[in-house]
């Protein structure tokens, strides 16, 4: 049996609490039922209809009166150099598949180091570091013998503070005209 004590304890802390919970409540929600009331006064917003879609008629193309769509509209040539005139004229290959610094001219090249590397046989090579100012992220290593510049430059000498470039330069004749380049190291 339960301590009648103890009973009317538990009695007293249910009415306590309902005490409690009863004066926190507020039944007063004028403002939440003003809100709700002007939502319904409102009514529904204008919605516009829907705009009318356009059906898309197929297009068949017909190519007996039409140009052909995969055919170029212009025909583009590529100007290649001129070759040299047999006779006197140093021969050249130009149809030699022209990479990396070959595609910039000398001027805008700088030499920025060199580094001298040795082989399996114990034969060293000289490479001169060089970068343009267009790229100025890239680098390239060159050696002697190595092609370089817009003009058929072929390197031929490579110095620690010098790298000397012969270019092949058109005439009006159409032959070709040996003119040395000297590229020097840039100073910090």
């Amino acid at each position: 049996m339960i301590n009648p004590n103890l009973y009317s304890y538990y009695l007293s802390c249910i009415g306590l609490l309902t005490l409690l919970l009863n004066a926190c409540g507020d039944y007063h929600k004028t403002d939440l039922e003003d809100y709700v009331n002007k939502t319904k006064l409102a009514g529904n917003p204008h919605i516009d209809p829907l705009p009318t879609i356009e059906p898309i008629y197929n297009y068949i193309y017909e190519a007996e009166h039409l140009p052909d769509p995969f055919r170029p509209i212009m025909l583009t040539r590529i100007e290649e150099p001129q070759s040299p005139l047999p006779g006197p004229c140093p021969p050249l290959n130009i149809h030699r598949v022209r990479t990396g610094l070959e595609l910039m001219p000398l001027d805008t090249l700088q030499m920025v180091g060199h580094v001298e590397t040795k082989n399996q046989q114990g034969h060293f090579t000289l490479w001169a570091i060089m970068k343009s100012p267009n790229d100025p992220i890239t680098t390239y290593r060159v050696k002697q013998g190595d092609y370089m510049g817009n003009h058929y430059g072929q390197i031929i000498a490579i110095s620690n503070e010098k790298i000397e470039v012969l270019e092949q330069i058109p005439d009006a004749e159409g032959c070709w005209q040996e003119n040395l380049v000297t590229i020097s190291l840039l100073a910090d």
